[in-house]
């Protein structure tokens, strides 16, 4: 029985030995050779030592087991981390809220249309981006370095005076808006790219980028409209260049002055020809900008002509056609030139009547004239309008019409311009220029020379910007001028010291010499120290002819022709002439502005009833035409 038993015991004993053992096996196949060797002791070691070393065994297999996978898993918890870490950093660029993104979506997308290029940095397309912005800010240095070493004014002038320049400037803007707005649009797109949005929010956004586009495209566009009209006229209306562009000191280094000969000229339907209406000349300080503004009476009896030229040699002792000092004027010259276009020479390129007419000036007033300019009374109208009217006190009720037509039959009067604080528009300044009713020419003149005085004043850049497009149209239809392209810099600089200079009214009349009967000597001593007295701000005083007592002037304005109906415009002037010769005692100076600027006909006194004139209501309980102030 105790072998039985033994060998029962041993039985079992290998039957668990040989489960371990494959179960060892199955746990580490690594080791698929190993085979449980029975000890010879085994039997005589306790039963607990036997249990215990079989666990201990599979104990340690299990640890180099999770040794040897221990490093990948580290590995693997590694890259987990860094790709939670990758995942964070993007949610904060592409977050999935929606609309969380949208204030930086608003703030890149407007920056952009401050800065061109910056808002692609953040995209996709940051190479673009940089090359864009890089562009811009080189554009903007160059530029603004012109302006440091040419200064603002002449940079401006240069630019704008030159049609090629201008046009290629036209051309620029253009496609610099257009890829401007392109750049706002995909930057826009480019930054939405990873966000939600709000639906309200989207809305927004899309009215952002139609705006933005709006704010770039507008100005743009316009600049690139006036660029081209700025081309146009600057080849149409001024002369050719003769040279390159210099600034005002360079180019009158040698001239302490400059005469500009200014002519206002009829040319309506209704006239034939063209009709001397005002002549001024202005003789400019072109250190200063100090002005001389002498008033050329067309009444102006027996011209003379600068000596040694052809009209000097066809009229030696004058401009004497019929020897009648109420017939050979200064005013009659333009037609005379225009019948007489073999006799004059060499117009220089000029109409036969002008050239004839600025030869009479110079010789009479003893002055050269270096440039010339003839705005057509439409033109002046356009001027009045694009400043948006001149603000004036106009002294005393002005007609509209009146005088009489060349078969005598008086003319109505169809309208006034009221008297007191008023802006003038066009039409209404017009006449306030050219009104001869009730009045005589030296009065008129007076009205003229304060006109474009208060003009001068007033011009108001902003508004002549904006109505520019309008005003460059009348420009090329009603004004032409002498001035060269590449002087129009210089001539830039010239007005801007001119609103700032002094600008002194010079008028000849009979306390000068008398017009019917002129001494050419006296009146060019008396030009040159007016001149002078001018460019040097200086209050000359007005001489007195010798027996001009009984020489002065006057208009009897019940036989004055108006210049509303068709006449010629040497009959007028005539009449003129004739009052001139017939009241000749008057000692008080026609022309003359009062102490407080005002400019009234002779024998007229401030608040006296003006003939004719029905009111401020123009008697139909209405307003009259001016706008009060």
């Amino acid at each position: 029985m105790l072998r039985a038993a033994g060998a029962s015991g041993a039985y079992a004993t290998g039957a668990a030995s040989a489960a371990d053992a494959q179960e060892h096996q199955a746990s580490t196949p690594q080791q698929t050779s190993a085979t449980p060797e029975p000890a010879p002791d085994d039997a005589a070691q306790p039963t607990g030592a036997r249990d215990r070393s079989p666990a201990s065994a599979r104990e340690s297999t299990g640890r180099s087991a999770d040794d040897a996978g221990a490093a990948p898993r580290r590995r693997d918890r590694r890259g987990d981390e860094a790709t939670a870490a990758t995942e964070t950093a993007r949610a904060r660029r592409h977050s999935s809220r929606v609309g969380e993104a949208f204030p930086s979506l608003v703030g890149w997308t407007s920056l952009s249309t401050l800065l061109p290029g910056i808002g692609l940095l953040r995209t996709r397309f940051r190479p673009l981006g940089f090359i864009l912005l890089g562009g811009f800010v080189l554009t903007f240095v160059i530029a603004l370095l012109y302006v440091l070493i040419k200064g603002p004014v002449r940079a401006f002038g240069t630019v704008v005076s030159s049609p090629s320049l201008l046009t290629f400037l036209a051309i620029a803007l253009a496609i610099i808006g257009v890829i401007w707005i392109l750049v706002i649009v995909v930057s826009h797109f480019g930054l939405r790219t990873g966000h939600r949005y709000a639906p309200w929010q989207n809305k927004m956004a899309g009215v952002l980028v139609v705006s933005l586009a709006l704010i770039i495209g507008i100005p743009f566009g316009i600049g690139s409209v006036y660029a081209q009209v700025q081309g146009n006229t600057v080849s149409t209306l001024f002369g050719d260049s003769t040279g390159d562009s210099k600034s005002a000191e360079e180019l009158w280094a040698d001239k302490p002055y400059i005469n500009v000969f200014l002519m206002g000229r009829d040319n309506g339907d209704d006239r034939e020809g063209t009709r001397p209406d005002t002549m001024l000349v202005a003789s400019i300080d072109t250190k200063t900008g100090n002005a001389a503004l002498i008033s050329v009476p067309r009444n102006l009896a027996f011209p003379i002509f600068p000596e040694g030229s052809e009209l000097d040699k066809r009229w030696p002792d004058g401009f004497r056609p019929t020897g009648q000092s109420s017939v050979d004027l200064i005013n009659s010259v333009w037609q005379w030139g225009e019948q007489n276009k073999d006799t004059i020479g060499d117009s220089h390129g000029l109409e036969p009547g002008m050239f004839a007419t600025m030869q009479a000036v110079e010789g009479s007033l003893g002055l050269g004239l270096d440039y010339w300019a003839s705005v057509d009374m439409a033109g002046f109208e356009d001027v009045v309008d694009a400043i948006g009217g001149v603000k004036i006190d106009v002294e005393r009720p002005i007609p509209m019409g009146g005088g009489k037509s060349m078969s005598g039959v008086p003319n109505e009067v169809y309208g006034w311009v009221d008297p007191g604080p008023q802006t003038l528009k066009g039409k209404d300044a017009l006449w306030y220029v050219r009104s001869r009713e009730g009045s005589d020419n030296y009065d008129r003149m007076c009205r003229q020379q304060r006109m474009l005085k208060t003009t001068l004043e007033q011009i108001d850049p902003q508004e002549i910007a904006t109505a520019y497009p309008k005003l460059a149209n009348s420009a090329t239809r009603n004004i032409a001028t002498s001035i060269p392209q590449n002087e129009i810099p210089a001539f830039i600089e010239l007005a801007l010291m001119m609103q700032k200079g002094d600008v002194t009214t010079v008028q000849i009349n009979n306390d000068v010499t008398p017009t019917y009967d002129p001494d050419f000597d006296v009146l060019h001593k008396w030009i040159l120290g007016e001149v002078k007295g001018a460019s040097d701000g200086e209050e000359t005083p007005k001489p007195t002819n010798d027996g001009s007592e009984s020489q002065d002037s006057s208009a009897d304005t019940s036989t004055e022709t108006s210049d509303d109906e068709p006449a010629d415009s040497s009959d007028e002037a005539a009449e003129d002439q004739t009052a001139d010769e017939e009241d000749a005692s008057a000692s008080e100076k026609p022309g003359e502005p009062n102490a407080e600027g005002k400019c009234y006909p002779k024998g007229y006194e401030p608040g006296d009833d003006f003939p004719g004139y029905p009111g401020p209501d123009g008697g139909t309980g209405e307003q009259g035409t001016g706008e009060q102030e």
